[in-house]
């Protein structure tokens, strides 16, 4: 089968390309609109007229370096500011409704009563915001993000948002690190866990796979038995999957997303690990 027929389908993934998968060793072309927007005015447009804030050019220069580094993105988050139209969601990649179709598909089909969502590394993203407003069953939602700026942010867009369109759903922010899930949550506790380009800043750092790795086995011990992660890349399935069969242990799904400022987007798709069975005991035990 080909890859983009497995694509489509979201079948489980064929490779094509021979040689070692290549983890960001060369920039991928989704990182130039963060770049620009490290660069731009305090809640302006990205090249907005003007002369930039303090320290643009020095955060532009680390983004490719530091992009797995708290500082960089709390620089970033306070640089960016309220600006005069207040608080504004910050998307790399694509926003909410890019992929509202897909999100509201796997909440729909998972079985009744309050379904538990992660958006882990959100930033200031509208994901969390707008299921809470589109989805017609009770969300609990919970926004993780290691910026103090970032959450402090969402957590007005949150008071200024309209009210969900389940009347008891909610939504929590939570100031923690995505690469120490463990001590935040329960294991087995939600039934979908978001991943849109945390996986890729820490793809970047010096010590890329090993932390990037170490988050895809974090979400997955999230997972209740139904659950899924989904993450989020520009990088191509024949890269991107054959790292999160490795990290993950668990076969993974690909379904392209779409092609956004001409970038070529996927969700790669992930089931919980299988528990571990019960030890046997011996015949004196």
């Amino acid at each position: 089968m080909a890859m983009a027929a497995a694509a489509a389908a979201g079948a489980a993934i064929v490779r094509g390309r021979k040689g070692p998968p290549r983890f960001w060793g060369a920039p991928g072309r989704s990182w130039q609109p963060l770049a620009a927007a490290f660069s731009s005015r305090p809640g302006g447009a990205p090249g907005g007229s003007g002369p930039p804030p303090i320290q643009a050019a020095p955060l532009a220069d680390n983004l490719l370096c530091q992009m797995d580094q708290r500082d960089t993105w709390d620089r970033f988050y306070a640089a960016k500011g309220d600006g005069a139209a207040g608080p504004r969601h910050f998307e790399w990649f694509f926003g909410y409704r890019e992929i509202a179709g897909l999100l509201l598909t796997h909440l729909q089909g998972l079985p009744p009563g309050p379904a538990r969502v992660l958006d882990v590394g959100c930033g200031t993203s509208g994901l969390g915001l707008g299921l809470l407003r589109d989805c017609p069953r009770r969300l609990r939602v919970s926004c993780l993000d290691f910026s103090p700026p970032a959450v402090a942010t969402l957590r007005r867009l949150l008071r200024e948002s309209p009210p969900p369109r389940h009347p008891l759903s909610r939504l929590r922010c939570h100031v923690a690190d995505a690469t120490r899930l463990a001590g935040a949550f329960p294991p087995r506790s939600f039934h979908l866990v978001l991943d849109k380009g945390t996986c890729d800043a820490l793809l970047r750092g010096p010590r890329g796979p090993g932390r990037a790795g170490g988050l895809v086995a974090a979400c997955l011990a999230l997972l209740r038995p139904e659950g899924r992660l989904l993450q989020f890349s520009d990088e191509d399935p024949d890269a991107r999957a054959p790292f999160l069969e490795r990290a993950g242990g668990v076969p993974v799904a690909v379904q392209e997303v779409g092609c956004f400022g001409g970038i070529r987007y996927y969700a790669y798709i992930l089931g919980p690990r299988a528990p571990d069975p019960p030890a046997v005991c011996g015949a004196d035990g």
